[in-house]
């Protein structure tokens, strides 16, 4: 059985890391939900867990799923790379044959500096 102190514990830091990598404040996440400040700061530093309701907007602005939110790091970031890639063959879809070419070989080039600087 889980531990509903132990999911407070990884929901606040989960919130914090995301909150530092897109250089958020927990002001930014209560606007952007639509919480209170107060509600926000509970959740952030551990005092509260959140209810399902709150999780969803939480997890869109954080960009991440509600399952690594609570528990499951690993499953998050495959879907993350998922939607990135995704992303990226959407964008190309939307241009001319010309500009994928150009974009192509601009991938190419960091990729052979990227590999260069490996060595």
């Amino acid at each position: 059985m889980v531990n509903v102190d132990d999911v407070k514990v990884v929901i606040s830091k989960r919130i914090k890391q995301r909150l530092k990598q897109l250089n958020l404040k927990q002001k930014d996440l209560a606007e952007q939900t639509g919480q209170s400040k107060s509600t926000i700061n509970k959740i952030v530093n551990g005092t509260v867990t959140p209810r399902v309701d709150l999780l969803i907007p939480i997890s869109r602005v954080l960009d991440v799923s509600i399952d690594w939110l609570v528990a499951n790091e690993r499953k998050n970031r495959h879907q993350h790379k998922n939607r990135i890639e995704e992303e990226i063959i959407e964008a190309l879809r939307q241009l001319d044959e010309a500009k994928r070419v150009h974009i192509y070989f601009i991938v190419s080039y960091i990729l052979k500096v990227l590999e260069e600087k490996k060595k």
